[in-house]
């Protein structure tokens, strides 16, 4: 009898001694990767809900996403199926290949490569932080619900693209760690940005309904579309239109865009990021060149927030207030796009965001 209490004892004290689990953001994050490693193919619903600084714009998307892990992909370590409730078109990346699949007209149109393609219907449903976490923050903190933890991250500001008070929440599901909302919320120029993904109907490994290789077999019965080849711009070639805009900083002042010497005309908006990080580089041109080029900004949206910028910014080159129709004639509908005249008023080039290309043929067209 002696015996038996001092063993149950031994073993009392053993799991009072022993030390408890401490749950901290460390302790959370582990086991997010850990369950997200089990992870090979994912299948879930998706509502996506992005408020906009620029007016307060507000999409809330709601679709599906199929994941698939391939460790031979390079960009972004997996293979994906997306569709979006609203748009009647799927889309499928897969093995470098980007298919957008209509089956109302039973066609697919099938290009290599992958910019740009997480950015279309189908890959705004697959969330760039589902396989995992931030590893560059400036602080992080933990809390918890009955159901859930909430990892909370802070982030240094963006000066590049001129972004402040930027915020992560992850809600994870305290059973398996898998996300059940992640909140981003961020500020440029006082305005503020809310970016919601709240996830449903989640399915991991042999309980997803279907595979990447089954879609595409589907397509066997469609017909193989070729992608239309950008046309060119109507005005290349031509005499650049008559451009009398006002001046961003003084609407009642008329300004002209002269045709007295090559000019570099820059089309950008508030809300548009590569457009706010090229503004040095094109601020550069401008101070390189100044006597053999004119430099014109030009800006059809929110006008107090791009005035803003241009402040903040540090940006000289004059800025004019375009317009829809404006755009519609030099057929801007991505931005920044920028076009080179001659010093004859000549439309020579067109460029489709900031390269190299541009300062080459500007050093091009003043030696001529």
């Amino acid at each position: 009898m002696k015996k038996t209490f001092i063993l149950l004892l031994a073993i009392a004290t053993f799991y009072n001694c022993k030390e408890e689990t401490k749950i901290d953001a460390k302790y959370v994050i582990a086991k997010f990767q850990e369950n997200t490693d089990r992870i090979n193919t994912l299948e879930y619903r998706m509502q996506k809900i992005d408020t906009f600084a620029n007016g307060g714009t507000v999409w809330n998307n709601t679709g599906i996403a199929l994941i698939e892990k391939d460790k031979n992909d390079n960009v972004f370590g997996f293979s994906f199926y997306g569709k979006r409730d609203d748009i009647d078109k799927e889309y499928i990346y897969d093995a470098g290949k980007r298919f957008e699949i209509s089956k109302t007209s039973k066609t697919y149109e099938v290009e290599p490569g992958n910019f740009g393609f997480i950015g279309s219907p189908g890959g705004q449903m697959v969330h760039q932080n589902i396989f995992k976490l931030d590893s560059i923050y400036k602080n992080i903190t933990l809390s918890e619900t009955q159901n859930s933890y909430l990892l909370s991250y802070e982030f240094e500001n963006d000066t590049v693209y001129d972004v402040s008070n930027r915020l992560k929440v992850y809600e994870l599901n305290k059973t398996d760690f898998f996300p059940i909302q992640i909140k981003q919320t961020s500020e440029r120029l006082g305005n503020k940005s809310v970016s919601i993904a709240k996830f449903s109907d989640i399915k991991i490994n042999e309980n997803v309904t279907r595979t990447i290789k089954e879609s595409k077999q589907e397509l066997q019965n469609y017909t193989i579309t070729q992608p239309e080849k950008r046309k060119p711009n109507k005005l290349l070639s031509k005499k650049l239109p008559l451009m009398e805009l006002p001046g961003l900083f003084d609407k009642n002042t008329i300004i002209k865009v002269n045709n007295n010497k090559l000019t570099l005309i820059d089309f950008w908006e508030v809300w548009c990021s590569p457009c706010i990080a090229s503004f040095p580089k094109v601020e550069s041109l401008k101070n390189k060149f100044e006597s053999e080029l004119n430099v014109f900004g030009i800006v059809s949206e929110d006008y107090e927030s791009a005035i803003k910028m241009v402040e903040k910014k540090g940006t000289t080159f004059q800025n004019l207030i375009g317009n829809n129709k404006l755009e519609k004639e030099f057929g801007v509908n991505s931005w920044p796009r920028y076009f080179l005249v001659d010093k004859n008023g000549i439309v020579q080039k067109e460029y489709f965001g900031f390269s190299e290309q541009i300062e080459k043929d500007i050093k091009e067209f003043i030696t001529k």
